[in-house]
C-alpha cells in the first residue's frame, strides 16, 4: 500500500470514529441523531475526506515523482531530474537529488573520459610497437628471404618464395591491426576518409560489403569523430566475428534533433545479454551525452544506433 492510501485511510477510520461517537453514543448533539443530523454528519464526513485526500496528495506528490526518477535511474531518459515546485523539506530533497544526480554525472563522464583516454594511449602504444618493432623486424626478414630466393639453387626458390609471401601476408596483417589500433587516417584526413578506409579494410580482410553515407561536409570535433569510429568499428567488429552477414550499412544523419549513426547488417542476430563490445559503445555514447540502442532477431540482422543531442558539443549546428 502507497503512503499516500496509508495516511489517507488513516484519516478516514479516524474520522470515522469520531462521527460514529458523536452520532450513537451520549456525546451527540441531541438524545439520539435525527435524520437530518446524520445527512448533515455525513455530507461534512464526506468534506473531509475530500479536503484531506487533496492535502495530503499535494504533499507526497513530489515525493512520487522523485520516487519514479530514482527508479529510473538507468533509464535512456536525456533528463532525469524531477522538478522542485516547493520550498519544504520535500522540495529540499528533491533539489539535494538533483544535485547528486548532476554530482553523479559528471563523476561518471569524467572517469569514463579518463578510462577511454588511457585505452586509446595504450593502444597508440601497442600499434607503434607493432609498426615499429615487429614490422620492422617483417620488412628486414622479408628483404633477406628475397635476397635468399636470388641465391639458392632453383628447385629450392618455390620454397623460398612461398615463404617470402607468407611473411608478407603477416607484414600486412600487422599493419592492419596496427591501422585498427591507432586509426591515423582519422587524425589526419577525418571521420569520412576513416570510415571508408575501415569498409574497404573490411572487406579486403572479411569479404563484407560496407556501404558508408555521410552527410556532405562533415565538421566535427576530435571527441565526436573519435566517438563515432569506435562505435562503428566495434558494431562492425561485431559483425565479423559474430554476426555472419555479408553486408553492413552505416548511416549518419544529422537533422535539428542532432546525430543519428545507424549500423545495420544482414546476419544472423544477437541473442541473450549484451557483450562488453556494446557495453563499451555505451560508455563511448555516454561521453558525448549520447544514447546506444540495439535490435536484434534472429535471422534478421543487428541494428546499432548512436544518438548524439543537438547540444553537445562538436555536433554541427
Amino acid at each position: 500500500m502507497s503512503l499516500f492510501w496509508r495516511l489517507f485511510l488513516g484519516s478516514v477510520l479516524t474520522l470515522l470514529v469520531a462521527t460514529l461517537i458523536l452520532a450513537f453514543t451520549p456525546v451527540t448533539v441531541s438524545a439520539r441523531a435525527s435524520t437530518d443530523e446524520i445527512i448533515v454528519l455525513i455530507v461534512g464526513l464526506a468534506v473531509i475526506y475530500v479536503v484531506h485526500a487533496l492535502i495530503i496528495r499535494n504533499a507526497l506528490g513530489p515525493l512520487a515523482e522523485l520516487r519514479q526518477a530514482l527508479t529510473d535511474l538507468d533509464s535512456p531518459r536525456p533528463d532525469r531530474t524531477v522538478p522542485v515546485r516547493r520550498s519544504d523539506e520535500i522540495g529540499a530533497v528533491a533539489a539535494a537529488y538533483n544535485l547528486m544526480l548532476e554530482r553523479l554525472d559528471a563523476e561518471r563522464e569524467e572517469s569514463v573520459r579518463a578510462s577511454l583516454s588511457a585505452q586509446e594511449a595504450e593502444r597508440a602504444r601497442v600499434s607503434g610497437e607493432l609498426h615499429d618493432a615487429v614490422g620492422q623486424s617483417l620488412t628486414v626478414l622479408l628483404l633477406r628471404l628475397e635476397m635468399l630466393g636470388r641465391a639458392v639453387p632453383a628447385e629450392l626458390r618455390d620454397d623460398v618464395a612461398a615463404l617470402s609471401e607468407v611473411v608478407r601476408h603477416n607484414l600486412e596483417e600487422v599493419r592492419a591491426i596496427s591501422a585498427r589500433l591507432r586509426p591515423g587516417v582519422l587524425a589526419d584526413l577525418g571521420l569520412p576518409t576513416a570510415l571508408k578506409a575501415l569498409a574497404a579494410d573490411l572487406r579486403r580482410h572479411a569479404g563484407i560489403h560496407v556501404h558508408v553515407r555521410m552527410p556532405s561536409g562533415w565538421v566535427g570535433s576530435d571527441e565526436l569523430d573519435l566517438v563515432i569510429y569506435r562505435v562503428v568499428q566495434e558494431a562492425l567488429t561485431n559483425v565479423v566475428r559474430h554476426a555472419e552477414g555479408t553486408k553492413a550499412d552505416v548511416d549518419v544523419v544529422s537533422d535539428e534533433r542532432g546525430l543519428t549513426v545507424t549500423i545495420s547488417d544482414n546476419g544472423v542476430g544477437i541473442a541473450g545479454v549484451p557483450g562488453t563490445g556494446m557495453m563499451g559503445m555505451g560508455e563511448r555514447a555516454r561521453l558525448v551525452k549520447g544514447r546506444l540502442d540495439h535490435t536484434s532477431e534472429p535471422g534478421l540482422g543487428t541494428t546499432v544506433t548512436l544518438t548524439i543531442p543537438r547540444t553537445t558539443e562538436g555536433v554541427r549546428q
